[in-house]
């Protein structure tokens, strides 16, 4: 449970410039245009451990919900990597009273899924785990 409204989250997470101050699980994302929607592809830096840094993934906004606070990125349709598809979900669930139930999860698709699942599944749930901690104290600290 984050203490600050879902909306406030919301900004947070779809705010790709600020990612830097405070995401150190995806320090980076840079949209490839200025508008943020649904097939807007982006490139980005993701960490997926201490020492494990991804650098200029491929991917994409896979859907995007503004009045529910739904957001699914994944691999982009013409830059990903080929037999995998990820898509993952970041939903800001407002609680009432100013807080926010946020859930964040990765689905994997495709013939090398479980192979990604095997190597990465741990690994994604630490760093996803961390990344919500870090998510939880800015949002409560700006809010």
């Amino acid at each position: 449970m984050i203490d600050a409204p879902a909306r406030k989250v919301w900004n947070i997470i779809t705010d790709f410039e600020s990612y830097s101050r405070w995401n150190s699980f995806t320090p980076r994302i840079t949209l490839r245009n200025t508008q943020f929607r649904t097939g807007a592809e982006f490139d980005l830096d993701c960490r997926m451990t201490d020492r494990h840094l991804l650098e200029n993934e491929h991917e994409a906004i896979r859907a995007v919900d503004f009045h529910r606070y739904r957001l699914c990125m994944g691999t982009s349709r013409t830059r990903g990597r080929p037999g995998i598809r990820s898509f993952r979900w970041q939903i800001c669930e407002p609680c009432g009273k100013g807080k926010t139930r946020f859930i964040n999860y990765e689905d994997f698709h495709g013939p090398l899924a479980p192979l990604v699942r095997l190597l990465y599944a741990k690994k994604l749930r630490v760093a996803f785990q961390k990344y919500c901690e870090t998510l939880k104290a800015y949002a409560e600290l700006k809010y």
